[in-house]
């Protein structure tokens, strides 16, 4: 069963441990992608706690089998896996390769006999990699295709993001499937006008994950797919930011500056990694689903600005002069605060991400996350309660050094 490290709600514990009890015997093989990484790393423990390791196959980008089995087992480590629980994974639960590769014959057939797929995998950057693209739109159709025609398959659960809505949304953002008209090409080299691209999405990122959900329905209708959109994902419950610094740094900058661009009554949807993978084991054990489209989202509870520098407060024992409105154009100013103006390149860097997530801070949204808390009783620890763990964890580290996490 799903082992318990955090306080959850009754509903919530009940809804995991009697879906793990139940569904996991419907599992013939499980394909789980992206667990070397900070989503899918932490869904790798939790499939793990489950019970799931013996019909667990993940795939891993490495120079050969012993490489991408380190790598595997570093990752579960890093996400909170005992060490020598993390030795039970063996060259069995690893196929060597990425989205858009090749594969062996034999590897190919261990995919395609999968019942289950989790495809946690992409290129989760907000720089302007092209990269970005190419990974999330091109590789991934090209795996999904491997699954197209399969008479075994019952569920992929492909896990997207919720600012693939893009910002035009109004406050309270629903889950509605994107339309199977808009401009895009299958292989993801074209998304439509550069001037499109630019008003209803802040980084290519974002704009992969629509394409991708879209392109995914119309390419392969067959395709038992289900979106899976989580809204900012920030921290652990019981392991701070030991799994990953991302987008923390932002907070921390905030907290220091006690000055943004958004209002202090802003609601920022943050969730944490831990809930995030539960939810997502959920969903993708259970064997029959309302909808084929979710948030994993904070939702209503979702935290003001305000709230979350007095929970930093709390947590560093520092207060510092009273949060006011600052115009984009101070960031500069803010940036060379935290690394000192010798550091030109630094403080160019921080000024660019700050306005990135200005962006998204000011449109305000929630993500309503109905659906899920009907489906499965999703309870998420509210960012408030566990800050301080990222607090405590984030201690003697750089955010310049936190930060690359967001811009590889």
């Amino acid at each position: 069963m799903f082992a318990w490290q955090t306080p959850l709600s009754t509903a919530w514990q009940d809804s995991l441990t009697a879906s793990t009890r139940m569904h996991v015997v419907g599992i013939d093989r499980l394909v789980l992608t992206g667990a070397t990484g900070f989503i899918g790393g932490t869904v790798l423990v939790t499939l793990m706690n489950a019970g799931l390791i013996e019909r667990l196959v993940c795939l891993v980008r490495a120079e050969n089998t012993a490489e991408a089995l380190t790598r595997l087992r570093a990752s579960a480590i890093r996400c909170g896996l005992p060490h020598v629980r993390a030795q039970r994974l063996t060259e069995t639960n690893v196929i060597v390769g990425d989205l858009g590769g090749d594969f062996t014959e034999a590897d190919l057939a261990r995919l395609t006999e999968a019942s289950h797929v989790i495809n946690c995998a992409a290129m989760a950057s907000f720089s302007m990699n092209s990269q970005v693209l190419d990974i999330n739109v091109r590789d991934t159709l090209r795996f999904a295709s491997h699954f197209a025609d399969s008479q075994v398959l019952r569920r992929f659960l492909h896990v997207s993001t919720a600012m693939a809505c893009g910002t035009q949304c109004s406050p309270v953002v629903s889950e509605p499937a994107f339309d199977h008209n808009e401009n895009a090409n299958e292989d993801g080299s074209r998304y439509g006008s550069t001037s499109e691209r630019e008003t209803n999405h802040l980084v290519p990122y974002t704009q992969s994950k629509r394409d991708v959900e879209r392109l995914l329905r119309l390419y392969y209708p067959s395709l038992p797919v289900v979106m899976v959109r989580p809204s900012i994902v920030v921290g652990h419950t019981v392991l701070g930011t030991l799994p990953s610094p991302s987008i923390f740094w932002v907070f921390r900058v905030v907290h220091g500056a006690r000055r943004f661009s958004a209002k202090a009554m802003t609601r920022l949807d943050v969730i944490s990694v831990d809930d995030c993978a539960r939810a997502l084991a959920l969903l993708a054990v259970k064997p029959k689903l309302a909808f084929d489209t979710y948030h994993v989202s904070a939702g209503s509870e979702a935290p003001t600005i305000g709230q979350i520098i007095g929970a930093m407060d709390e947590a560093t024992g520092i207060s510092g002069k009273r949060y006011s409105i600052c115009a984009p154009r101070d960031f500069r100013r803010i940036a060379c605060d935290v690394v000192g103006r010798q550091r030109s390149g630094a403080a160019r860097l921080i000024e660019h991400a700050l306005g990135i997530y200005a962006g998204f801070a000011n449109l305000d949204y929630r993500f309503d996350n109905r659906r899920l808390r009907e489906e499965i009783g999703f309870e998420p620890l509210p960012f408030i309660d566990y800050v301080s763990e990222c607090v405590r964890t984030s201690r003697g580290i750089g955010i310049v050094e936190q930060m690359r996490w967001n811009f590889q």
